[in-house]
Protein backbone atom coordinates (compact mmCIF):
# COMPACT_ATOMS: atom_id res chain seq x y z
CA UNK A 1 0.00 0.00 0.00
CA UNK A 2 3.13 2.46 0.46
CA UNK A 3 3.91 2.17 -2.72
CA UNK A 4 2.62 4.38 -5.80
CA UNK A 5 0.39 1.67 -7.69
CA UNK A 6 0.36 2.03 -11.36
CA UNK A 7 3.17 4.82 -11.30
CA UNK A 8 6.71 3.52 -13.40
CA UNK A 9 9.60 5.82 -12.57
CA UNK A 10 9.97 8.68 -14.65
CA UNK A 11 11.64 8.35 -17.99
CA UNK A 12 11.15 4.90 -17.60
CA UNK A 13 9.68 4.87 -21.27
CA UNK A 14 7.57 7.09 -23.33
CA UNK A 15 9.85 9.99 -22.15
CA UNK A 16 11.39 11.76 -19.57
CA UNK A 17 7.53 12.63 -17.60
CA UNK A 18 5.13 11.08 -19.92
CA UNK A 19 4.32 8.95 -16.13
CA UNK A 20 4.67 11.78 -14.14
CA UNK A 21 1.43 11.72 -11.66
CA UNK A 22 -1.19 14.47 -11.75
CA UNK A 23 -1.75 16.72 -9.06
CA UNK A 24 -4.86 15.04 -7.26
CA UNK A 25 -3.21 11.46 -7.70
CA UNK A 26 0.04 12.58 -6.04
CA UNK A 27 -1.80 14.21 -3.14
CA UNK A 28 -4.09 10.50 -3.17
CA UNK A 29 -0.91 8.80 -3.12
CA UNK A 30 0.57 10.56 -0.13
CA UNK A 31 -2.40 10.27 1.77
CA UNK A 32 -2.00 6.72 1.06
CA UNK A 33 1.39 6.01 2.18
CA UNK A 34 0.02 7.84 5.41
CA UNK A 35 -2.23 5.39 6.22
CA UNK A 36 -0.12 2.86 5.63
CA UNK A 37 2.52 4.08 7.82
CA UNK A 38 0.53 5.61 10.47
CA UNK A 39 3.35 5.89 12.76
CA UNK A 40 4.51 8.84 10.53
CA UNK A 41 1.10 11.34 12.09
CA UNK A 42 2.87 10.87 15.67
CA UNK A 43 4.86 13.79 15.64
CA UNK A 44 2.30 16.03 14.65
CA UNK A 45 -0.29 14.39 17.24
CA UNK A 46 1.98 14.42 19.97
CA UNK A 47 2.73 18.18 19.29
CA UNK A 48 -1.08 19.31 19.48
CA UNK A 49 -1.87 17.07 22.28
CA UNK A 50 1.05 18.83 24.18
CA UNK A 51 0.01 22.02 23.43
CA UNK A 52 -3.69 21.28 24.17
CA UNK A 53 -2.92 19.85 27.60
CA UNK A 54 0.33 20.98 28.87
CA UNK A 55 1.56 24.08 29.83
CA UNK A 56 -0.02 27.58 27.94
CA UNK A 57 2.29 30.32 28.03
CA UNK A 58 0.89 34.25 27.36
CA UNK A 59 2.97 36.70 25.76
CA UNK A 60 0.59 39.58 27.13
CA UNK A 61 3.82 41.39 28.99
CA UNK A 62 4.78 41.65 25.11
CA UNK A 63 1.40 42.78 23.38
CA UNK A 64 0.66 45.24 26.38
CA UNK A 65 3.88 47.77 26.08
CA UNK A 66 2.91 47.86 22.40
CA UNK A 67 -0.77 48.63 23.03
CA UNK A 68 0.00 51.75 25.55
CA UNK A 69 2.47 53.14 22.69
CA UNK A 70 -0.58 52.88 19.46
CA UNK A 71 -3.20 54.69 22.40
CA UNK A 72 -0.75 57.28 23.08
CA UNK A 73 1.21 57.77 20.06
CA UNK A 74 -0.49 55.86 17.61
CA UNK A 75 -2.57 59.13 16.14
CA UNK A 76 -5.83 58.16 14.56
CA UNK A 77 -5.52 54.75 14.35
CA UNK A 78 -4.12 54.18 17.48
CA UNK A 79 -7.14 53.00 19.20
CA UNK A 80 -7.96 50.50 16.47
CA UNK A 81 -4.60 49.09 16.26
CA UNK A 82 -4.43 49.06 20.22
CA UNK A 83 -7.68 46.82 20.05
CA UNK A 84 -6.25 44.51 17.15
CA UNK A 85 -3.21 43.87 19.59
CA UNK A 86 -5.19 43.13 22.10
CA UNK A 87 -7.21 40.18 20.81
CA UNK A 88 -3.83 39.04 19.44
CA UNK A 89 -2.20 38.84 22.58
CA UNK A 90 -5.65 37.40 24.50
CA UNK A 91 -5.07 34.04 21.62
CA UNK A 92 -1.40 34.11 21.25
CA UNK A 93 0.49 31.15 23.12
CA UNK A 94 4.01 31.18 23.13
CA UNK A 95 3.89 27.62 23.05
CA UNK A 96 2.35 27.23 19.83
CA UNK A 97 5.17 28.29 18.34
CA UNK A 98 6.93 24.73 18.89
CA UNK A 99 4.31 23.82 15.83
CA UNK A 100 6.20 26.49 13.38
CA UNK A 101 7.16 24.02 10.81
CA UNK A 102 4.62 21.07 11.65
CA UNK A 103 1.02 20.72 10.81
CA UNK A 104 -1.13 21.92 14.09
CA UNK A 105 -4.30 22.89 14.82
CA UNK A 106 -3.15 25.47 17.31
CA UNK A 107 -0.29 26.57 15.21
CA UNK A 108 -1.88 27.04 12.19
CA UNK A 109 -0.43 26.37 8.87
CA UNK A 110 3.40 25.13 9.10
CA UNK A 111 5.46 27.99 7.94
CA UNK A 112 8.12 25.61 6.44
CA UNK A 113 8.10 27.15 3.17
CA UNK A 114 8.31 30.91 2.25
CA UNK A 115 4.94 30.46 0.34
CA UNK A 116 3.84 29.27 3.38
CA UNK A 117 4.74 32.07 5.39
CA UNK A 118 3.86 35.00 3.00
CA UNK A 119 0.50 33.43 2.94
CA UNK A 120 0.37 33.66 6.87
CA UNK A 121 1.50 37.30 6.68
CA UNK A 122 -1.31 38.29 4.01
CA UNK A 123 -4.07 36.47 5.34
CA UNK A 124 -3.57 35.38 9.14
CA UNK A 125 -7.73 34.33 9.10
CA UNK A 126 -7.17 32.00 6.81
CA UNK A 127 -4.12 30.06 8.58
CA UNK A 128 -4.17 30.60 11.69
CA UNK A 129 -4.83 27.84 13.94
CA UNK A 130 -7.98 27.02 16.45
CA UNK A 131 -9.03 29.76 18.85
CA UNK A 132 -9.44 27.62 21.96
CA UNK A 133 -11.70 30.04 23.63
CA UNK A 134 -14.04 28.51 20.66
CA UNK A 135 -13.34 25.25 21.90
CA UNK A 136 -15.68 22.80 23.80
CA UNK A 137 -16.51 24.26 26.80
CA UNK A 138 -13.82 23.21 29.64
CA UNK A 139 -11.74 21.64 26.86
CA UNK A 140 -10.54 24.96 26.40
CA UNK A 141 -7.48 25.25 28.80
CA UNK A 142 -4.91 22.54 29.59
CA UNK A 143 -3.91 20.46 32.70
CA UNK A 144 -1.85 23.19 34.02
CA UNK A 145 -2.75 26.72 35.21
CA UNK A 146 -1.28 29.20 32.35
CA UNK A 147 1.91 30.98 32.82
CA UNK A 148 1.74 35.01 32.35
CA UNK A 149 4.97 35.82 32.26
CA UNK A 150 5.74 39.40 34.09
CA UNK A 151 8.77 40.74 31.85
CA UNK A 152 8.35 41.04 28.12
CA UNK A 153 12.22 40.14 27.79
CA UNK A 154 10.85 36.65 29.65
CA UNK A 155 8.69 36.30 26.30
CA UNK A 156 11.56 36.67 23.65
CA UNK A 157 14.07 34.33 25.20
CA UNK A 158 10.75 31.97 25.51
CA UNK A 159 9.76 32.14 22.10
CA UNK A 160 13.36 31.73 21.34
CA UNK A 161 13.47 28.26 23.15
CA UNK A 162 10.24 27.20 21.52
CA UNK A 163 11.49 28.05 18.06
CA UNK A 164 14.54 26.31 18.62
CA UNK A 165 12.19 23.20 19.44
CA UNK A 166 10.09 23.54 16.15
CA UNK A 167 13.73 22.92 14.47
CA UNK A 168 14.50 19.82 16.26
CA UNK A 169 10.84 18.35 15.91
CA UNK A 170 10.44 19.14 12.38
CA UNK A 171 13.59 17.47 11.46
CA UNK A 172 12.35 14.92 13.68
CA UNK A 173 9.19 14.75 11.77
CA UNK A 174 10.10 15.16 8.63
CA UNK A 175 13.18 12.43 8.17
CA UNK A 176 11.16 9.36 8.72
CA UNK A 177 8.84 10.60 6.06
CA UNK A 178 11.63 11.06 3.59
CA UNK A 179 13.16 7.32 4.68
CA UNK A 180 9.61 6.52 3.68
CA UNK A 181 9.27 8.10 0.19
CA UNK A 182 12.83 6.98 -1.13
CA UNK A 183 11.93 3.58 0.59
CA UNK A 184 15.31 3.95 2.30
CA UNK A 185 13.58 2.28 5.82
CA UNK A 186 15.95 -0.73 6.48
CA UNK A 187 18.99 1.11 7.32
CA UNK A 188 17.53 2.21 10.76
CA UNK A 189 21.23 2.79 12.73
CA UNK A 190 21.80 5.93 9.95
CA UNK A 191 18.66 7.77 11.54
CA UNK A 192 20.06 9.58 14.19
CA UNK A 193 23.24 10.58 11.62
CA UNK A 194 21.06 11.84 9.47
CA UNK A 195 19.08 13.92 12.04
CA UNK A 196 21.64 15.60 13.08
CA UNK A 197 23.03 16.61 9.56
CA UNK A 198 19.57 17.31 8.27
CA UNK A 199 19.35 19.50 12.15
CA UNK A 200 22.18 21.70 11.33
CA UNK A 201 21.23 21.73 7.00
CA UNK A 202 17.94 23.39 8.27
CA UNK A 203 19.45 26.00 10.52
CA UNK A 204 21.95 27.00 7.41
CA UNK A 205 19.06 27.37 5.72
CA UNK A 206 17.02 29.66 8.21
CA UNK A 207 20.29 31.81 8.69
CA UNK A 208 20.55 32.21 4.98
CA UNK A 209 16.83 33.21 4.61
CA UNK A 210 17.10 35.68 7.75
CA UNK A 211 20.21 37.55 5.55
CA UNK A 212 18.61 37.38 2.21
CA UNK A 213 15.86 38.60 3.40
CA UNK A 214 17.45 41.24 5.18
CA UNK A 215 19.81 41.97 2.15
CA UNK A 216 17.00 42.82 0.02
CA UNK A 217 14.30 44.45 2.33
CA UNK A 218 16.29 46.52 4.10
CA UNK A 219 17.68 48.59 1.31
CA UNK A 220 13.69 48.84 -0.38
CA UNK A 221 12.76 49.96 2.88
CA UNK A 222 15.32 52.61 3.45
CA UNK A 223 14.92 53.65 0.42
CA UNK A 224 11.91 54.72 0.44
CA UNK A 225 12.17 56.36 3.75
CA UNK A 226 14.28 58.77 2.20
CA UNK A 227 12.40 59.42 -0.36
CA UNK A 228 9.35 59.58 1.46
CA UNK A 229 11.35 62.58 3.55
CA UNK A 230 12.20 64.13 0.38
CA UNK A 231 8.42 64.49 -0.65
CA UNK A 232 8.16 61.27 -3.19
CA UNK A 233 6.11 58.51 -1.89
CA UNK A 234 6.92 55.75 -3.45
CA UNK A 235 5.64 53.04 -0.84
CA UNK A 236 3.05 51.89 -3.31
CA UNK A 237 5.00 50.78 -5.76
CA UNK A 238 7.58 49.10 -3.19
CA UNK A 239 4.76 46.93 -2.04
CA UNK A 240 3.68 45.67 -5.27
CA UNK A 241 7.47 44.71 -5.92
CA UNK A 242 7.98 43.08 -3.14
CA UNK A 243 5.42 41.29 -3.17
CA UNK A 244 5.90 40.01 -7.27
CA UNK A 245 9.51 39.53 -6.19
CA UNK A 246 8.40 37.59 -3.01
CA UNK A 247 5.65 35.10 -4.60
CA UNK A 248 8.19 34.15 -7.54
CA UNK A 249 10.65 33.61 -4.82
CA UNK A 250 8.56 31.72 -2.61
CA UNK A 251 7.35 29.17 -6.06
CA UNK A 252 10.68 28.61 -6.73
CA UNK A 253 11.54 28.07 -3.31
CA UNK A 254 9.02 25.77 -2.51
CA UNK A 255 10.92 22.41 -2.54
CA UNK A 256 13.81 23.12 -0.30
CA UNK A 257 13.07 21.35 2.46
CA UNK A 258 11.79 18.38 0.03
CA UNK A 259 15.06 18.76 -1.49
CA UNK A 260 17.34 18.75 1.19
CA UNK A 261 15.12 15.94 3.68
CA UNK A 262 15.05 13.56 0.31
CA UNK A 263 18.53 13.92 -1.44
CA UNK A 264 20.67 15.02 2.59
CA UNK A 265 22.21 17.83 0.43
CA UNK A 266 22.66 21.16 1.69
CA UNK A 267 20.83 24.51 1.58
CA UNK A 268 22.32 26.35 -1.26
CA UNK A 269 22.10 23.18 -3.40
CA UNK A 270 18.88 22.31 -2.07
CA UNK A 271 17.70 25.50 -3.35
CA UNK A 272 19.12 25.30 -6.92
CA UNK A 273 17.49 21.70 -7.44
CA UNK A 274 14.03 23.45 -5.92
CA UNK A 275 15.18 26.11 -8.37
CA UNK A 276 15.11 23.65 -11.32
CA UNK A 277 12.50 21.95 -10.74
CA UNK A 278 10.20 24.74 -10.64
CA UNK A 279 11.11 26.09 -13.84
CA UNK A 280 10.92 22.92 -15.42
CA UNK A 281 7.59 22.21 -14.57
CA UNK A 282 6.20 25.82 -13.48
CA UNK A 283 2.47 25.56 -14.45
CA UNK A 284 2.22 21.49 -12.41
CA UNK A 285 3.89 23.21 -9.43
CA UNK A 286 1.63 26.23 -9.03
CA UNK A 287 -1.27 23.68 -9.11
CA UNK A 288 0.29 21.32 -6.71
CA UNK A 289 0.62 24.40 -4.64
CA UNK A 290 -2.57 26.03 -4.97
CA UNK A 291 -4.66 22.41 -3.95
CA UNK A 292 -2.13 22.05 -1.18
CA UNK A 293 -3.15 25.43 0.30
CA UNK A 294 -6.87 25.09 -0.40
CA UNK A 295 -6.27 22.07 1.90
CA UNK A 296 -4.57 23.00 4.48
CA UNK A 297 -6.57 26.38 5.13
CA UNK A 298 -10.13 24.86 3.99
CA UNK A 299 -8.95 21.94 6.55
CA UNK A 300 -8.00 24.96 9.66
CA UNK A 301 -11.88 26.10 9.00
CA UNK A 302 -13.23 22.83 9.40
CA UNK A 303 -11.59 22.23 12.27
CA UNK A 304 -12.18 25.52 13.73
CA UNK A 305 -16.00 24.91 13.29
CA UNK A 306 -15.85 20.95 14.69
CA UNK A 307 -13.69 21.71 17.58
CA UNK A 308 -16.65 23.76 19.04
CA UNK A 309 -18.14 19.91 20.54
CA UNK A 310 -16.55 17.16 22.11
CA UNK A 311 -16.12 14.20 19.87
CA UNK A 312 -15.14 17.34 16.84
CA UNK A 313 -11.82 17.72 18.96
CA UNK A 314 -10.36 14.29 18.69
CA UNK A 315 -11.65 14.31 14.70
CA UNK A 316 -9.76 17.46 14.56
CA UNK A 317 -6.60 16.20 15.97
CA UNK A 318 -6.63 12.90 14.37
CA UNK A 319 -8.16 14.64 11.13
CA UNK A 320 -5.28 17.28 11.14
CA UNK A 321 -2.27 15.19 11.78
CA UNK A 322 -3.20 12.93 8.93
CA UNK A 323 -3.58 15.28 5.74
CA UNK A 324 -1.02 17.17 6.85
CA UNK A 325 1.06 14.82 7.26
CA UNK A 326 -0.22 13.66 3.90
CA UNK A 327 0.58 17.17 2.01
CA UNK A 328 4.09 16.85 3.53
CA UNK A 329 4.31 13.60 1.80
CA UNK A 330 3.18 14.18 -1.54
CA UNK A 331 5.18 17.41 -1.64
CA UNK A 332 8.53 15.36 -1.57
CA UNK A 333 6.91 12.59 -4.09
CA UNK A 334 6.20 15.48 -6.29
CA UNK A 335 9.52 16.89 -6.63
CA UNK A 336 10.68 13.53 -6.50
CA UNK A 337 9.21 12.22 -9.30
CA UNK A 338 10.36 15.60 -11.27
CA UNK A 339 13.53 16.04 -10.13
CA UNK A 340 14.16 12.10 -11.58
CA UNK A 341 12.14 13.01 -14.84
CA UNK A 342 14.65 16.50 -14.74
CA UNK A 343 17.70 14.26 -14.42
CA UNK A 344 16.06 11.65 -17.19
CA UNK A 345 15.81 14.85 -19.25
CA UNK A 346 19.05 16.39 -18.97
CA UNK A 347 21.27 13.11 -19.34
CA UNK A 348 19.06 11.94 -22.88
CA UNK A 349 20.25 15.80 -24.18
CA UNK A 350 24.18 15.55 -23.17
CA UNK A 351 25.95 14.65 -25.92
CA UNK A 352 28.24 11.48 -25.05
CA UNK A 353 31.81 12.19 -26.38
CA UNK A 354 32.65 9.64 -29.63
CA UNK A 355 35.25 6.77 -28.98
CA UNK A 356 37.16 5.22 -31.82
CA UNK A 357 35.45 1.67 -32.54
CA UNK A 358 38.09 -0.47 -31.37
CA UNK A 359 37.23 1.22 -27.49
CA UNK A 360 33.16 0.35 -28.08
Amino acid sequence: MNQRVGRKPPGESGGASSHLSGVLETIAAGLSLVLARPYLVVVPLVIDLVLWLGLHISARSLFDPLRRVMLEQGGENGPLAAEQLAVISERFRVNDMTAWFTPSIFGGLPKDSLLNGILSVLAPPLTRGVERGNMYESWQAGLLAPWDPERWWTVIGTMVAAFAVATVLVVIYRVPIARSVRHSDGIRQHVAMECLLAWTRLIAILLLTAGALAVLIAPALFGTAVLLLMGLNIAGVVSVGLFVFGGLASMYTLFTLDAMFLERIGPLKSVSRSFDVVRANFGSTTRFALASLVLATGSLQVWSVITQNAPGVIIALIGNAVLGTGLTTASMMFFQDRAAALAVSVESRTPRPTRPGWLR
